[in-house]
């Protein structure tokens, strides 16, 4: 069973969905490009982005093994 299309569907959708989805996706590619290209550019252009992105330990835990630990 098929239900007829009328033209109360093309009134309730005033665009095209295809143009709706397009736009979005545009949208959505442009904003992830933006901020690739900042975090691509922000140790350039600033020193404590450089510091931040680089991920220095900064007096975390240690990998070492200490002297005082039972075998």
């Amino acid at each position: 069973m098929t239900v007829p299309i009328s033209s109360v569907p093309a009134s309730i959708v005033p665009f095209d969905p295809t143009i709706g989805v397009a736009a979005v996706a545009s949208i959505m590619l442009t904003v992830f490009i933006a901020a690739m290209t900042f975090l691509a550019l922000a140790p350039v252009v600033s020193e404590t982005w450089n510091e931040r992105l680089t991920g220095s330990p900064q007096g975390g835990p240690s990998l070492e093994a200490e002297t005082n630990e039972a075998d």
